[in-house]
């Protein structure tokens, strides 16, 4: 792709990709007034304080600052440069940009993963066509008939069937002109090498086994899991991690799921491939796999991405109740709000479905506990509490998880909670709480909170192209100067008009932030949604411009508050400067030139007489 991009073709490439659809996929977005607004994918908080603004076609966080475009919010998110979040979103809306000749090593890596991604789709089509359509495949077809499992379902999670033989994939492949290595490379076969190491040996990963397609968000196989059918062991097999995937990465059945856990406002994690499976079918679209027990990080912050809330519907044998928690622990960290699916007379959701309606189903998910009621349950169970001791190390143990709830309606309905079930009053558990939230608050450390000071610290750029004046490296900007400079910015940006009062008013060094500079520099003869530079000057740009927009100025009083804000810079500045004359004067005193600080003190006189203080 060329380094230098029409312009045209990157504001199509802006004005096609909505900014509200594009952030969605990764917020929880809720619209208030004008804007939208939802939880900051970039820092970890409780109160919603991240916007977007769809007439700007910008966001921007009031709690870590981070904002922009729509280029930039991907940049940001998925760590990409410019040229590739343009690409990324110009193949979404269907705008074709110039190619540029690829090196040699950039060809080869595009290529190899195209041909993986052919290699995983013409795998997951020979284990489909043989379920459903070859004598091999006939057991693995009754097997999911048996558990209730009709053709559509089949079909909409493309499940399949390994045969018995060790070389019925390798042989399919080769027909397609694929090699043993590249089969072994994308986990789909294995290489065995004998003793002497004579002779290498391939054969098929996943054999006799009904195969569950993984499949990523746009609904491409990205690898495989297999169940036996008799008791050999393992039970499940999956594939290893490969380029195309990581299981701490990915989530069973997401890419159907991923609508209706938006639409319900709320994720259903499960443990099996064939409980997601059946709870879509009973009509719960929004049920995900974390495909085995042990939930990661990663798979937490894929959940947040699409709700605020997940419900957990592991197996209720002590394996899944260890994993609950863990998972429960794990999700409560991205702040995220848990519950725990309990079922009566049924080891998971899938047997549940097979002996209750399907109302019983959904009655148990409206009545889930709480993280808190679950994990009392279990300590509970495991250990009950007959002495005031034993009370007060359940609410220890339990108050860490509390004091995360950001809520304090939740936080007081833990406490009576506990009041209620521990037979205490609720001002002992609040005082035995409020004590342990002291002391981790002690230890949480002091976030410099620019906010509360009178200075903002600035870091600016050596040289930029098309900008003459220099700016000190670092520096502390007086934050009254700091908003008057928005401010200025805001209103010039809504009334290109008034720059001229401006430029007329203030002298051409006046700016303190570099990025300021440039912005005022630069419009609106130029596009500042779409400049090509450099990518981390591209991203201080667009932050600044989303910190600008935040600040809603009233249009009618646009050229008051301007005039004001020239007044309160030339006051600042005038004074800065005095204070350097001042400083020269003293300079030149202790240097024995009586006559240089004379003159300087004459100049400091007569700004004085002019109102320069």
């Amino acid at each position: 792709m060329d380094k230098r991009i029409p312009e045209h073709l990157i504001e199509e490439v802006r004005q096609r990709a909505d900014i509200v659809e594009i952030i969605s996929e990764h917020v929880v977005l809720k619209r208030t007034g004008k804007n939208y607004q939802g939880l900051c994918p970039f820092h970890s908080e409780k109160t919603p304080s991240f916007n977007v603004n769809p007439d700007r076609q910008m966001f921007y966080c009031f709690g870590c600052h981070a904002g922009g475009n729509v280029f930039s919010f991907l940049m940001n998110k998925e760590n990409l440069t410019f040229v590739e979040s343009l690409k990324i979103l110009a193949e979404r809306v269907g705008v074709e940009l110039p190619e540029k000749e690829s090196s040699p090593a950039q060809k080869q890596k595009e290529a190899k993963h195209k041909r993986g991604q052919q290699i995983h789709e013409w795998s997951a089509e020979f284990f489909h066509d043989v379920l459903l359509n070859r004598q091999e495949g006939r057991i693995g077809l009754d097997y999911l008939i048996g558990r209730g499992i009709d053709l559509e379902t089949i079909k909409k999670f493309r499940l399949g069937y390994a045969p018995d033989g060790w070389d019925s994939l390798l042989n399919e492949m080769s027909k397609k002109s694929v090699t043993p290595e590249e089969l072994v490379e994308f986990g789909l076969i294995v290489r065995k090498t004998n003793e002497n190491e004579e002779k290498t040996h391939f054969y098929d990963r996943f054999r006799r086994r009904v195969i569950y397609t993984i499949l990523d968000i746009r609904g491409a196989p990205i690898a495989f899991g297999g169940r036996v059918l008799d008791e050999s062991l393992p039970k499940y097999l999956n594939s290893p991690e490969t380029q195309f995937f990581n299981k701490g990465h990915n989530l069973y059945g997401l890419h159907i799921a991923y609508r209706g856990i938006r639409e319900a406002g709320c994720a259903l994690l499960l443990e099996g491939y064939m409980d997601v499976i059946a709870v879509h079918k009973a009509g719960f679209a929004n049920a995900v796999g974390s495909l085995g027990t042990a939930l990661t990080k990663d798979q937490a912050k894929l959940l947040k991405r699409y709700a605020p809330k997940v419900i957990i519907g592991y197996d209720s044998d002590e394996a899944g109740i260890q994993a609950a928690l863990r998972a429960g622990e794990i999700l409560l960290e991205q702040g995220l709000q848990v519950e725990v699916l309990v079922l009566k007379d049924a080891k998971d959701p899938d047997e549940f479905l097979k002996t209750h309606r399907i109302e019983e189903f959904k009655a148990s998910l409206e009545n889930a506990l709480t993280f808190v009621e679950y994990q009392y349950q279990i300590m509970v169970r495991e250990s009950p509490p007959r002495t005031i001791p034993d009370k007060a190390e359940l609410i220890r143990k339990l108050a860490p998880h509390i004091l995360k709830t950001g809520s304090a309606v939740e936080r007081e309905g833990y406490e009576r909670f506990l009041s209620l079930e521990l037979g205490l009053t609720l001002e002992a558990v609040q005082h035995e709480i409020g004590s342990l939230d002291k002391k981790i608050g002690g230890n949480r450390g002091n976030k410099e909170n620019f906010s509360n000071k009178q200075d903002i610290y600035v870091k600016n750029r050596n040289t930029i192209e098309g900008n003459n004046l220099d700016f000190p490296l670092e520096s502390f900007v007086p934050l009254g100067v700091f908003r008057a400079e928005q401010i200025i910015l805001s209103i010039i940006l809504e009334n290109p008009h008034l720059k001229d009062l401006v430029s007329e008013s203030l002298p051409e060094d006046f700016w303190r932030l570099q990025e300021h500079k440039y912005i005022f520099d630069n419009y609106p003869e130029n596009n500042l949604s779409y400049f090509q530079g450099e990518d981390s000057w591209y991203e201080q740009i667009q932050k600044r411009l989303a910190e600008i927009y935040a600040l809603n100025i009233e249009i009618s009083k646009a050229e008051t508050l301007l005039r004001d804000c020239i007044q309160a810079v030339q006051t600042t500045k005038n004074k800065e400067t005095v204070e350097e004359l001042q400083a020269k004067m003293i300079r030149l005193e202790n240097l024995g030139d009586m006559a240089g600080a004379l003159a300087v003190l004459q100049e400091i006189g007569e700004r004085l007489k002019r109102g320069e203080k």
